[in-house]
């Protein structure tokens, strides 16, 4: 009886952890069947397949494996692989007739089996007549141009045609795998090919508008976004006839003057019917909890679930890309913080892999104005746990957070990151506790401003020429990143593509 070796199941653990990394991926790549055909106390016997081609190998621990061992592999397999760093290969291997090389050299060996298989100019099918992706899946569309923002409104312009826009939504059913009938299609066609030319005609009218125009353009062409958002979706209205009737029981938003005169303070919240309403639910929104009433008073507002309404100012709060100008202007906390990988705290590199992916990495959530207290992060949307903050030699306040996401995926999956070609990524608080979509709390604060420009003109004045003058220029910056962004948002939407729109020549 052999004594035991309390050091095999671990070397035999690590053996099969670096045949998963360094043959048995490579071999899947190349639409090789791997299979462990036996175990043996210094390695693995290994066959791979493919079109009828088949070939087996040995994984062995160490170089430094008794000659007996060797020969007796030789006989069984066409090539010995070793595990880690050579030692003395050529005296451990003296008379064996196969090929003995290190594992890391396997790739080579793998080159000239795929050659040796491959019928003519193709390669074996992993299974006849399946295709090696679903060919409806909607790939993510990468737009280059000197000017990003007409590259978008190209093809938003493009399905403002009725047959191109019937082409989109065809496409998505297909991907979604929803059956749409002819005259629905019809009819979202052309509900889509509609909204889109009344949102570029909102949008695009810059030439002699003042600035209050301005505002009630970028306000009801983002309405007509949403409507064309709501109807290219499979599950979603059927014709532009059913969202307006939806905008018969109002805006579903409302406004309330705050505690002070000023513009900041004013009071925007949420109904349950009408527009936004409407759209929150398409977008998966659990509408269910707005209030049935409408607060008149700003006391009222003491009996409406906190969550239900924010001020203009908390709306400013929301938008990342306005930051050096918020904190210039308000002392109230931000409703954004940004998220970055934090180095230290994760495992670093290994050169030999990970036994076991990882369901959890550390990230820093950085607030630069230096403003939010732990008690603000646990706010935020997210897996997010062991909340703690760190120093940090770059300003502002950073804290480290556990973000849980599933094996083998990247922590930024989990979370709802807002990305903008103006501001780094960006983790935004949600509104009225459920709307976390940055082109919806965009559509919010157009709405309250519009209604100061529509009803609240000696608010709007001291805005435009007064003591609030100050407001004008972060009002100005928002419009600006209204423009650049929410077409690019909605096209998204509307198309179920994700869009990246870059500078032709940029790194990305």
């Amino acid at each position: 009886m052999q004594p035991s070796d309390p050091g095999q199941k671990a070397r035999m653990d690590i053996l099969r952890r670096d045949a998963e990394l360094k043959i048995f991926e490579k071999l899947r790549t190349h639409h090789w069947t791997p299979k462990v055909e036996r175990e043996f106390p210094d390695g693995l016997i290994i066959s791979a397949e493919r079109g009828g081609h088949r070939h087996t190998v040995a994984l062995i621990y160490s170089s430094a494996t008794d000659n007996k061992v060797y020969k007796s592999l030789a006989a069984e397999v066409e090539h010995i692989f070793f595990n880690g760093q050579p030692y003395l290969v050529e005296q451990f291997t003296h008379g064996v007739t196969k090929p003995v090389g290190s594992v890391d050299d396997f790739h080579e060996v793998l080159l000239e089996w795929n050659k040796t298989s491959a019928e003519g100019k193709f390669a074996p099918d992993e299974e006849k007549g399946s295709p090696a992706t679903e060919p409806t899946i909607l790939r993510p569309r990468l737009l280059l141009s000197d000017d990003p923002i007409e590259a978008i409104w190209l093809r938003l312009r493009q399905l403002q045609s009725v047959t191109l826009a019937r082409k989109m939504i065809e496409a998505r059913a297909r991907a979604e795998h929803v059956e749409l009938y002819a005259d629905i299609l019809n009819s979202k066609a052309q509900g889509v090919a509609y909204a889109l030319r009344n949102a570029s005609d909102y949008f695009q009218s810059r030439n002699g508008q003042t600035f209050s125009q301005r505002v009630l353009n970028l306000y009801y062409g983002s309405m007509s976004f949403a409507f064309a958002e709501m109807l290219a979706a499979p599950h979603g209205a059927k014709a532009l006839s059913d969202i307006e009737n939806s905008t018969k029981a109002g805006h579903g938003l409302y406004s309330v003057d705050g505690t002070s005169d000023g513009l900041e303070q004013i009071v925007v919240g949420v109904l349950p019917a009408g527009f936004f309403p409407a759209w929150a639910k398409s977008i998966g929104a659990p509408i269910t909890q707005f209030p049935k009433s409408k607060p008149r008073r700003f006391d009222e507002l003491a009996s409406a679930p906190a969550h239900s309404w924010l001020t203009i100012e908390a709306l400013f709060a929301s938008i990342p890309e306005l930051a050096d100008l918020f904190s210039n202007i308000f002392v109230a906390k931000p409703r954004w913080v940004m998220p970055v990988y934090d180095q230290t705290a994760n495992q670093g590199f290994s050169l030999f892999g990970q036994s076991k992916p990882s369901c959890r990495s550390y990230v820093l959530l950085v607030d630069g104005t230096g403003r939010l207290a732990k008690e603000d992060i646990a706010l935020f949307p997210g897996p997010i746990s062991e909340i703690g903050e760190v120093a940090s030699e770059h300003g502002g306040r950073h804290f480290r957070v556990a973000v849980e996401h599933p094996a083998g995926k990247l922590w930024w999956e989990s979370l709802d990151v807002h990305h903008s070609p103006f501001q780094q990524d960006a983790l935004v608080l949600p509104i009225f506790g459920v709307i976390g979509e940055y082109r919806a709390i965009s559509v919010v604060l157009l709405y309250a401003l519009s209604i100061i420009v529509r009803y609240r003109p000696s608010v709007w004045r001291r805005v435009q020429e007064g003591d609030l003058d100050h407001m004008r220029v972060i009002i100005e910056a928002f419009l600006a990143v209204v423009e650049r962004i929410l077409p690019e948002q909605f096209l998204a939407k509307v198309t179920g593509q994700r869009i990246v729109a870059k500078h032709a020549g940029s790194f990305f």
